[in-house]
């Protein structure tokens, strides 16, 4: 059994985490190039620091001259548009929602896996985590109204709209199918799936492997949005440090995560995409049981893991289910998490403690 070990603090105003793409990395040695870039995909900032040992040419798979950072952003286009988004029709989700109620679609392995690892996630959270929530996404549609910067003339879904959203989800009617010949999966008519909760991750894993396949690649720290993957080490040794901030004020840094190489970092808050009305906050982490932005007792919550995807999974689904459902959660996956309630009050898991220090004007 797991001890959890709570850490109340004082700050200003309620306070929860955001995982911030600043990195104390200090400069390129003489032997090893440094490459660096501020790019978007998949929706979402991707901040990469790689560091080069020897040739900084690539020249696996007849890639020639191109920087490993190049070759990192396009593997997450092409996660997005072949496989993860429900907008474009080139990806399988796509492909997945346009068959709804007709039977069978054929996917990829790596599809089957990603939802059959969502179905297991849904049991074990009983349903605080659901990739069948599409419609209620769209319903809501906080992401767009969050990214155009002005939520003023945005109007709240009303309940009989919520209530036949709702009607069309549920995890345990998402059917798999694994044969000889392929793999397969159904859902039913006007359900709609939504893989934004694990996309993060999944790209982790994605971008792990192909660093492993660069053997040139002696160590690297990628943030894609919310999500964080260390890899490797630094040239002049020690172990990656990850700033942590306080998102409603963003100035000032509540603490550090220090990690060696191979850790992923999903943080999950009613602080990342919103908007307002009246002055509520209503926020883009739907509860799949209430077809609502969640409430919980925490207003934020990190999860350090050695897998992409389950940190982003867990992360969505422990802030859904607040701190004591959602450490009993993490208990079962053997997953380092860290809350931070609307006092201001941080509870982390006693392996979380050996990661994550309090900045000095915190403690």
């Amino acid at each position: 059994m797991k001890k959890y070990l709570k850490t109340p603090r004082v700050l200003r105003r309620a306070t929860l985490l955001a995982m911030l793409p600043v990195f104390f990395l200090a400069g390129c040695g003489q032997k090893t190039e440094c490459e660096k870039s501020i790019d978007t995909a998949m929706g979402t900032v991707i901040s990469q620091t790689v560091y080069v040992t020897g040739n900084s040419a690539t020249t696996t798979n007849s890639e020639i001259n191109e920087k490993i950072t190049d070759v990192l952003l396009q593997k997450l286009n092409d996660l997005e548009q072949k496989e993860l988004s429900w907008r474009l029709e080139s990806a399988e989700v796509a492909r997945i929602n346009a068959a709804a109620g007709e039977g069978q679609t054929s996917v990829s392995p790596a599809m089957s896996e990603w939802l059959g690892r969502c179905r297991q996630i849904s049991e074990e959270s009983a349903g605080a985590f659901d990739v069948s929530i599409g419609r209620l996404s769209r319903l809501w549609d906080i992401d767009t109204w969050a990214a155009a910067g002005d939520s003023g003339d945005y109007e709240l879904p009303r309940q009989e709209e919520i209530a036949e959203a709702l009607a069309t989800t549920g995890w345990q009617k998402i059917q798999l199918e694994q044969q000889a010949d392929g793999d397969s999966v159904s859902i039913p008519a006007e359900m709609q799936l939504d893989l934004g909760a694990v996309g993060k991750g999944v790209a982790l894993d994605e971008i792990l492997k192909t660093l492993e396949a660069h053997p040139e690649v002696s160590g690297a720290v990628i943030s894609v949005g919310g999500s964080i993957l260390t890899y490797g080490s630094k040239p002049e040794g020690g172990a990656w440090q990850i700033a942590v901030t306080d998102p409603l004020d963003p100035s000032e840094s509540v603490g550090v995560l220090t990690l060696d190489g191979g850790h992923c970092v999903s943080t999950s808050g009613d602080y990342e995409r919103y908007v307002e009305v009246d002055g509520v906050r209503y926020h883009h982490i739907l509860d799949p049981r209430t077809g609502s932005p969640a409430h919980s007792d925490v207003a934020g919550v990190t999860i350090v893991t050695k897998d992409g995807f389950l940190s982003d999974a867990l992360s969505t689904a422990c802030f859904v289910l607040g701190q004591e459902e959602g450490q009993k959660l993490l208990e079962k996956y053997d997953a380092e998490g860290l809350f931070i309630d609307h006092e201001g009050t941080i509870t982390m898991t006693e392996g979380m403690r050996q990661y994550f220090h309090l900045s000095n004007s915190q403690k």
